[in-house]
């Protein structure tokens, strides 16, 4: 993980200002090493700016510059194969990469034999063009800000500073700024068969959706689909924690964290992680809740606490999936303890425990009192702009506070914080295995055929989603989060698997959502998690809707004020 800035600046103009906020955020992202270049090329000047959070190979500073061409790289990613050959341990991957662009016949062909999550800048001293762009899911963010014509002053960076102008690239294909020419374009990517020669472009590493209806048939644990999609994912975890050093510092060496709400899709992973690391090394899963008032005002009582430390967590062998109906009780009610997320994370956790005996699972209850919120929304506000909703706030301060990993130990409540620089994610399960409400919905009423335009809609939005909104919060606190459900891999076999592959059961059981995920749950032992229904992160953590009165009733799609 890194953090890029960049700007080109013309030699006859004054240097490009640049928020004072914006190299410290940068160097958050990077904690191991940030630098600067400075260069000028035909009457422009370029500076870049690169901060590095080392997970691969020796400590790398960048920016890279190649000392015989000039030519400068700015990566910020994880290039898990290049050439469908896996990366070797031990090798850092940016210099791979940049290599890889100086002899490819073109820089789009080299990033387009390239496995994994990536944003970067290219400055090609050769072809005389700086390229720039993020990878066909949009898995790393990358911002610009310009106020015209490129030629007048352009700023690209991971993240922004809150000011009017910024706009997301697009991932939808490598950008370049040409010098000669001046002109500026972008090579697309397309699917294979729509990549007719009359233009440049990249193929996309994944085929279009599998549009076949099968027979109809009720998958079951038995059925060859669910061994499949097990082994894509195992090989997708295995190639994101072979490698993990140990963070740095005294104390306890936990390599890997996960974001973890005790859902379907992340508990899976957790199990197949199981599979992947050797016993002896324990694994933190950070659960996120927040004293709601606005709920806890609905229940009849006021008297919330503001201490994070206090827990009445019901009995983590009860499972529920939603808010339990508790007995009166005296006193002020614990708000994190009936968050959903704290109830389904604890009994997922004793179902881990249960089914992967001799592995440490650390539950840490990330409490987060209304006041704390407060002290960092505005931070929120922007890092997740230039998306600016109320949905999109409520969704952040869950990934902000998630990621900080700091709160207290389960059961015995001291505090701890995580050193854990990678996260594992779970996201990406909904869009492609059909795991939203509206998927059921639709299927009620239009069987697999409207199921199957559902699907083709979130296929074609899977590059224009919130992943760089995400990578901004995540980031922030010096960690990488990583996608196994979005592995190059996994998303081929899940769009060429029949819909009846992934979704196939009673017309109960397809509204369930996500059949085939359910089913491998269920192989792997987890049967609680395998009945989970779909939880949205802000309810799950009752980050949305926090305010009484009035202010509690704007909804997700306003603006933030």
């Amino acid at each position: 993980m890194c953090g890029i800035l960049f700007s080109i600046t013309p030699s006859t103009s004054p240097p490009r200002s640049t928020s004072t906020f914006l190299p410290g955020l940068i160097s958050r992202r990077g904690p191991d090493s940030i630098n600067t270049h400075s260069t000028t090329f035909e009457n422009y000047t370029l500076t870049f700016a690169s901060s590095v959070l080392s997970l691969r190979g020796k400590l790398t500073p960048q920016p890279l510059v190649d000392a015989a061409t000039g030519s400068v790289l700015c990566w910020n990613g994880e290039a898990w194969r290049i050439n469908a050959t896996l990366v070797s341990r031990g090798v850092n991957d940016g210099g791979e990469v940049l290599k890889l662009l100086l002899s490819a016949e073109t820089p789009e062909k080299g990033f387009g034999v390239i496995a994994g999550p990536w944003a970067c800048v290219f400055f090609d001293v050769v072809r005389g063009r700086v390229w720039f762009g993020r990878d066909c899911l949009g898995r790393r963010s990358l911002l610009v800000l310009r106020k015209g014509d490129w030629k007048d002053g352009v700023t690209i960076s991971s993240v922004g500073d809150g000011q009017e102008g910024w706009k997301e690239v697009e991932a939808e294909g490598l950008k370049y700024f040409d010098f000669q020419s001046g002109e500026e374009g972008t090579v697309p990517f397309l699917h294979r068969e729509d990549r007719d020669g009359s233009r440049v472009s990249m193929e996309l590493p994944f085929p279009k959706l599998n549009q076949t209806i099968e027979p109809s048939g009720c998958l079951n644990k038995d059925s060859p689909e669910v061994g499949q999609l097990k082994e894509v994912l195992l090989e997708s975890i295995r190639i994101r924690v072979r490698d993990i050093p140990e963070p740095p510092g005294p104390g306890k060496k936990v390599r890997l964290a996960m974001l973890f709400s005790g859902g379907l899709d992340c508990s899976v992973i957790a199990r197949l992680v199981h599979e992947c690391l050797p016993l002896d090394e324990a694994i933190d899963l950070l659960n996120v809740a927040f004293e709601n008032r606005r709920f806890i005002q609905a229940r009849g009582k006021t008297d919330s606490p503001n201490k994070p430390g206090r827990r009445n967590n019901p009995p983590p062998s009860i499972r529920t999936t939603t808010p339990p109906q508790e007995p009166p009780q005296e006193g002020p009610i614990d708000p994190y303890s009936i968050c959903p997320d704290r109830i389904t994370g604890l009994a997922t956790h004793a179902e881990l425990q249960k089914v992967c005996p001799g592995r440490v699972w650390n539950f840490i209850q990330i409490n987060i009192p209304y006041p704390e919120l407060l002290s960092h929304r505005q931070s929120v506000i922007n890092l997740i702009h230039p998306h600016n909703t109320e949905m999109d706030l409520s969704i952040g301060v869950a990934f902000y506070f998630a990621s900080r990993g700091t709160g207290y130990s389960f059961p015995d409540n001291q505090p701890y914080s995580t050193p854990a620089r990678i996260l594992l994610s779970g996201l990406g399960a909904d869009e492609l295995l059909g795991g939203y409400a509206r998927h059921g919905t639709t299927f009620r009423f239009r069987s697999y055929a409207g199921l199957l335009e559902e699907l083709q809609l979130d296929v074609g939005r899977l590059g224009k989603r919130n992943l760089g909104r995400d990578d901004r919060v995540l980031a922030h606190w010096g960690r990488e989060a990583r996608y196994p459900f979005l592995d190059e891999d996994v998303v081929t076999w899940c769009l060429g698997t029949g819909v009846v592959g992934k979704c196939g059961g009673t017309e109960e059981e397809v509204i369930e959502g996500k059949r085939v995920l359910r089913l491998l749950a269920r192989t792997l032992g987890m049967e609680g998690v395998a009945g989970e229904k779909k939880r949205a992160v802000q309810f799950g953590s009752r980050s949305a809707k926090m305010e009484t009165g009035e202010k509690g009733k704007i909804k997700g799609t306003a603006v933030v004020s």
